[in-house]
């Protein structure tokens, strides 16, 4: 793999950043869905999972976000959902 340089606007390096935050959110959940599904992570490893991706959101300089509030939000629902999964 070569090293290459970019240049990015402020812009683009933040729209990278949120695509990639997607992707990551997206596969977590979506094997957490088949683990449930298959009886492979019971409530309590799910609950961990919840806190650690739920931690770097509740740091002082994250929690104050309105859009960081809206990530918890979301996430609190999703693992709410997830939970019902079984």
């Amino acid at each position: 793999m070569t090293e290459q340089e970019y240049d990015l606007t402020a812009q683009q390096l933040l729209e990278a950043q949120q695509a990639l935050d997607v992707a990551a959110f997206n596969g977590i959940l979506s094997l957490a869905i088949v683990l449930r599904k298959r009886n492979l992570l019971t409530n309590g490893e799910t609950q961990k999972l919840h806190d650690i991706m739920s931690k770097p959101l509740s740091l002082p300089g994250n929690a104050a976000n309105p859009i960081v509030q809206d990530a918890q939000q979301n996430l609190d629902q999703l693992f709410a959902m997830l939970v019902e999964c079984r």
